[in-house]
C-alpha cells in the first residue's frame, strides 16, 4: 500500500499560531517579547503561504492566457476574469504580508539556536 503524503496547511498554521505573539500596549506586535519557537513555526507557515500563493498565481495566469478565445467569444464572461482580478490582488497582498512576516520573525530568530 502506497502511504498517502499529509496535506500541508500553512494558512492554517498561520491562523493557528499568530494569536500567540505578544503585543505591545500600542497594539504593535512586540516580536522580541515573542516565544522564539512560536516565531519560527510563523516564519515557516508564512514562507510556505507566501510559496504556495506565488506558484497558485502563476497557474492561474496561465490559465487566464489559454481562456483568452473562450473570453473573447463569451463563453467565459468579462465578470469571472473581473472577479479573478480581484482575488490575484488580494492574494498578493497577502503573499506580501507573509514576506514581511517572515523575515521579521527570521530577523528575530537568527540567533536562536534550540536545544
Amino acid at each position: 500500500m502506497v502511504e498517502r503524503a499529509i496535506a500541508m496547511e500553512p494558512m492554517r498554521d498561520l491562523l493557528d499560531w499568530l494569536p500567540m505573539l505578544p503585543v505591545t500596549s500600542s497594539q504593535q506586535v512586540d516580536y522580541q517579547a515573542a516565544d522564539p519557537a512560536v516565531l519560527i513555526v510563523l516564519a515557516e507557515a508564512a514562507e510556505t503561504t507566501m510559496n504556495t500563493i506565488n506558484r497558485g498565481v502563476g497557474g492561474i495566469g496561465l490559465l487566464l492566457a489559454h481562456s483568452s478565445p473562450l473570453v473573447a467569444d463569451g463563453t467565459i464572461g468579462a465578470d469571472s476574469i473581473e472577479s479573478i482580478g480581484f482575488l490575484l490582488s488580494e492574494i498578493s497582498a497577502l503573499s506580501t504580508g507573509c514576506m514581511l512576516l517572515a523575515s521579521r520573525c527570521r530577523r528575530e530568530t537568527a540567533d536562536f539556536h534550540p536545544t
